[in-house]
């Protein structure tokens, strides 16, 4: 076992991870580490079996090599009668597993699942242990939470997003209310109260119980947009800040020569700024989950009178492709169904594609990931949240070497 935390050894675990190894596990601990001291790492079938029967964990990580190996374990686990107590289990797997880790939840096999390699939703597992460990605990300890838990976030949205939060404290309290109101109304003689009871029963209650649901579902959707426009509004302030940006790549270069220093001395041999041009009208698809990073790519783009077309997800866009020629591809690395890579290793198979020029997009800074997604053919990469310039340069480069397929 490895021990963590000095205390480690000496508390009930709340949380058990088990797995082969941590090398790959260090971004889950971390969080793990940032919810609760009381954490243990398991490795082999007899400790796991005892730690299980002298602590009963209430949250367990299944993270083996694979979904089958934590199936297996989990399985035996059971059978041995070891998991008869009340507990969450949560399977980490692989992104090329997330589906059968879905199935896995929807045939309630665990309680939640995430995808740690790559590890690119570190908030969805955060909000995936916090609610488990206050479900396991009966309080809500959101309030331990410290600000550097959740990024940064601009003060308007964060006003806003505990408005919304209270509204939904609100709602439910006003339903209680109402509901005890009703409870408490009484009938004149037996008729009349057989009858009011006959109509709370068949009508009132199931009414109360439909707009609850239907209330406090709109809240959480709108609570979860919210709290998803945090990096969204990033990129979105990336795009629609920057001041003067010309139309075109030579036309930015023209002014930066007019922004240069007036008593900056000229070469003579300095060529002369290029006259503006205005950019070829290409065929552009955006494969991009992130709907306001989309909407401002696809802006931009269509401000310089191309044609476009857009995907959100790998899967859709290996569809689109198989049956359309496009000129050039700007390509999100995490998305759902199918990543940026496997969605080009896709699409490098269609004998109209294996040229086609693509641009990635990603907030990954992980080199040897870039380097493997490049190997199999990017004509460049840009880092989210990008600055409209660089998209017009990217659109330059590849019109300066690519012939336009129509």
């Amino acid at each position: 076992m490895t021990g963590n935390s000095p205390n480690h050894a000496q508390r009930r675990p709340q949380v058990i991870i088990i797995c082969d190894n941590t090398d790959e596990l260090t971004g889950v601990i971390e969080i793990v580490e940032a919810h609760t001291d009381a954490y243990r790492t398991v490795f082999h079938w007899e400790e796991t079996a005892e730690l299980i029967v002298e602590t009963n964990p209430p949250i367990i990580l299944m993270a083996k090599n694979d979904v089958a190996g934590s199936i297996e374990i989990y399985t035996e686990l059971s059978k041995q009668g070891l998991l008869n107590y009340p507990h969450k289990n949560i399977l980490l797997c692989e992104n090329k597993e997330s589906g059968i880790a879905f199935k896995c939840c929807m045939k309630d096999i665990f309680s939640d699942y995430f995808v740690h390699k790559p590890m690119y939703e570190n908030y969805r597992f955060r909000m995936i242990l916090h609610n488990a460990l206050n479900q396991v605990s009966g309080s809500n300890k959101s309030a331990q939470l410290q600000e550097a838990h959740f990024g940064k976030i601009d003060d308007k949205l964060r006003v806003l997003i505990d408005d919304v939060a209270q509204y939904r404290a609100k709602t439910e309290d006003n339903f209680a209310q109402t509901r005890d109101e009703i409870a408490k109304q009484q009938g004149h003689n037996d008729v009349q109260k057989q009858m009011l009871e006959q109509l709370k029963e068949q009508h009132i209650n199931p009414l109360m119980a439909q707009l609850e649901h239907q209330l406090t579902s709109s809240v959480e959707l709108l609570k979860s947009q919210l709290k998803d426009k945090q990096v969204s509004l990033a990129e979105l302030s990336a795009l629609l800040t920057e001041k003067r940006v010309p139309r075109s790549v030579s036309a930015a270069q023209m002014q930066s020569a007019k922004e240069a220093p007036a008593t900056a001395p000229k070469s003579e041999s300095a060529a002369q700024p290029a006259k503006p041009e205005v950019p070829k009208k290409m065929r552009i698809l955006v494969v991009e989950d992130n709907e306001i990073y989309r909407e401002m790519l696809l802006k931009i783009l269509r401000e310089e009178d191309h044609i476009t077309e857009y995907a959100t997800t790998g899967l859709e866009a290996v569809k689109l492709l198989k049956k359309k020629k496009f000129d050039m591809v700007f390509m999100d690395l995490f998305m759902p169904e199918l990543d940026g890579y496997n969605t080009t290793k896709n699409i490098r198979t269609f004998k109209h594609c294996k040229t086609l020029p693509i641009i990635a997009l990603s907030t990954n800074r992980n080199k040897e990931l870039i380097r493997k997604w490049a190997s199999l053919g990017l004509m460049g990469y840009i880092t989210k949240p990008s600055t409209k310039l660089a998209i017009l340069k990217a659109i330059d480069k590849v019109q300066g070497s690519y012939n336009t397929a129509h």
